[in-house]
């Protein structure tokens, strides 16, 4: 009955070594009854069911069946890295594919998992792009384009997008960190509010976390960080009143 949450990591191909952490993850920590959340970005680049990305991780499929067949309920919440991935995850057996957020309840403990990129909810801007790339004309483009071309403007598009935008909270300004925390912790308190003991989410990179007493009971907002850089994901055991994070198995942060 235990729950692990990764996202971020911003794999880029199986000879990633984050790819070999994931694959561990799946494969020798989540067990039956566990629940498991890939909460979005798992993958730098990942749309639609192309051939070029569903052969590329093939490994990840396979361990994606294979933990459905012992009895983890895996959740892959769509980020602004991987999307449309409904004929690719959508009809596998113990994978349930979400847009947004996924939330559900252990042991009276109500979860709620979202990958982040809707927290700042004054971004119209980004709201109006990520409607725009989830729309149907743009699927059916998607969906004609070849795998090898949407790979390129991929891959062009995420180097300008890296260009314009750190990777990590802490290299931001005092001010702008500051108020990106801002957003994500506001943003998780008014989920709390609605009943939910966990918040999770990822996106902004940032290895934040807090706890709020809300109406007599406290609820936990945590933010999975940057696993390439923090090296860790996130963890619930039954019985526990918090979230923790964990060491990625990784040779890597060793």
């Amino acid at each position: 009955m235990s729950v692990y949450i990764v996202s971020d990591l911003h794999i880029w191909g199986p000879e990633d070594p984050l790819y070999l952490s994931l694959l561990d993850l799946i494969c020798g920590r989540a067990q039956s009854g566990d629940t498991l959340v890939l909460a979005g970005d798992v993958f730098d680049l990942f749309v639609g069911n192309k051939a070029v990305f569903v052969d590329r991780y093939h490994k990840f499929f396979n361990a994606l069946r294979q933990a459905g067949q012992r009895g983890v309920q895996v959740h892959y919440i769509e980020g602004n890295h991987d999307f449309l991935l409904k004929r690719t995850l959508g009809r596998m057996a113990g994978v349930a594919l979400h847009s947004e957020e996924v939330s559900f309840e252990i042991q009276g403990k109500r979860f709620l998992v979202a990958h982040g990129d809707l927290a700042d909810q004054r971004d119209y801007s980004y709201r109006f792009l990520r409607a725009f790339f989830r729309s149907l004309p743009v699927r059916f483009l998607f969906w004609l384009a070849p795998g090898p071309w949407l790979e390129s403007f991929g891959k062009w598009s995420g180097k300008k997008s890296r260009k314009k935008n750190n990777l990590l909270v802490s290299q931001l300004p005092l001010e702008r960190r500051e108020n990106l925390r801002k957003i994500y912790r506001s943003y998780a308190a008014e989920r709390l509010a609605q009943g939910y003991d966990f918040m999770v989410m990822g996106h902004c990179h940032d290895l934040d976390e807090m706890s709020f007493k809300i109406g007599g009971r406290l609820g936990q907002y945590v933010n999975v960080g940057f696993p390439r850089v923090h090296g860790s994901y996130l963890s619930w055991q039954p019985g526990e009143d918090q979230i923790h994070r964990e060491t990625l198995p990784s040779r890597i942060f060793d």
